[in-house]
C-alpha cells in the first residue's frame, strides 16, 4: 500500500530567501571554516582583511540594531519582538569587541552616522544592505504587514553578514576574528532558516 505525503508549499518570498542563502553557501569561502583556516597555520597577528571585516561588520551590525529598534511599537508578533531584542543585545556586544580590536590596531572605528546613510545605494560593496526605500517602507508599516517586510529585509541582511564572515574566514590572519566570524556564520544561518520558515 503506497502512502502519500503532503508537502507544504513555500511562499515565493521564503523560496527566494532560501535560494539566496544556498547560493552564498556555495562560495569558495564557505568551504573553509575557522578551524580549518587555523589548522593551515593562520598567524596570531591581524591582516588587512581582519581590519576591513571589523570596520564593515560594525556598520552592518549597527544597521541590524536599527532594524531591531523599528520593531518597537510596530509589531505584536512575539517572535519578531524576541528576535529584535536578541539581535540588539548580541550585536551590540560584537560591536564593542570589534571596536576594541580596531583601537588596539590603531585603526579607525567607523562613525555611527544613522541607518539611512547605511542603505545599499550608499554602501554598494556590502552585501544584504537594505535600500532607503525599504527602510522608509518599514517605518510606515505596522502589524502583519510590518512583520513580513521586516523579516524579509532582515533575512537578506543577515545573509549578507554570513557572506562577509566567510570572506574573512578565508582571507584573515587574526584568530579571534576567525572565531567571531565562524560563530556569526553558525548563528545567522540558524536565524535565516527560522525566518524562512516564518515566511513560508
Amino acid at each position: 500500500m503506497s502512502t502519500r505525503r503532503s508537502r507544504r508549499r513555500r511562499s515565493p518570498t521564503a523560496t527566494l530567501l532560501v535560494s539566496a542563502i544556498l547560493t552564498a553557501g556555495c562560495s569558495s569561502a564557505a568551504v573553509t571554516p575557522a578551524p580549518v583556516v587555523q589548522a593551515m597555520g593562520v598567524a596570531a597577528g591581524r591582516g588587512d582583511a581582519d581590519v576591513r571585516f571589523s570596520q564593515e561588520m560594525i556598520t552592518h551590525h549597527r544597521l541590524t540594531i536599527r532594524l531591531a529598534a523599528l520593531a518597537e511599537g510596530r509589531t505584536e508578533n512575539p517572535y519578531v519582538r524576541d528576535l529584535a531584542a536578541a539581535l540588539a543585545r548580541d550585536e551590540a556586544a560584537d560591536i564593542d569587541l570589534m571596536s576594541g580590536w580596531l583601537r588596539s590596531w590603531k585603526a579607525e572605528v567607523p562613525e555611527d552616522t544613522g541607518y539611512a546613510a547605511h542603505a545599499s545605494h550608499d554602501m554598494p560593496g556590502m552585501p544584504g544592505m537594505p535600500s532607503a526605500a525599504q527602510l522608509s517602507s518599514l517605518e510606515r508599516r505596522s502589524g502583519a504587514s510590518f512583520d513580513r517586510l521586516w523579516l524579509t529585509v532582515l533575512g537578506r541582511h543577515l545573509g549578507g553578514g554570513v557572506q562577509m564572515s566567510q570572506v574573512v574566514i578565508a582571507l584573515g590572519t587574526h584568530e579571534p576574528t576567525a572565531r567571531l566570524a565562524g560563530r556569526l556564520v553558525t548563528e545567522q544561518r540558524a536565524r535565516i532558516a527560522e525566518i524562512a520558515g516564518k515566511l513560508a
